[in-house]
């Protein structure tokens, strides 16, 4: 499996909020798909973005590209959940993770157990 560390790519999850933010940075690894799915994996304790070619239940339609105000925000307060519980996370924290990107999946993977807390006053 080859890959392609980017730590520019990531995403920051916040508990209080029930959101999962999706940075652009991402998206733009993906080759911008129309949608994407997250495939959560408890044991290693890692979190994948996977571009999606058509709309599956699983899968969340990507916004389209506004350079002025492209916000991609999912809440999912049972993924929430399950993260916090398997993590072991602050209940008031947010934290960010940044992505490694293997190409031949189509997929941006999140070592969970690197996560870092969002200083307050940092954006998300």
């Amino acid at each position: 499996m080859s890959k392609i560390t980017a730590n520019i790519t990531g995403v920051s999850l916040c508990q209080k909020t029930g959101t999962i933010r999706i940075f652009r940075s991402t998206i733009k690894e993906l080759s911008n798909p129309k949608y994407i799915r997250f495939l959560f994996n408890p044991e290693k304790r890692t979190l994948a973005v996977q571009a999606a070619k058509r709309k599956e239940a699983e899968c969340f339609r990507v916004p389209e590209y506004n350079p002025k105000d492209w916000d991609f925000k999912i809440c999912s307060i049972q993924m929430q959940r399950m993260i916090w519980k398997v993590c072991d996370w602050s209940e008031n924290a947010t934290y960010r993770i940044a992505g490694t990107h293997y190409p031949e999946y189509n997929l941006v993977e999140f070592d969970l157990k690197q996560a870092v807390v969002v200083q307050v006053g940092e954006s998300e």
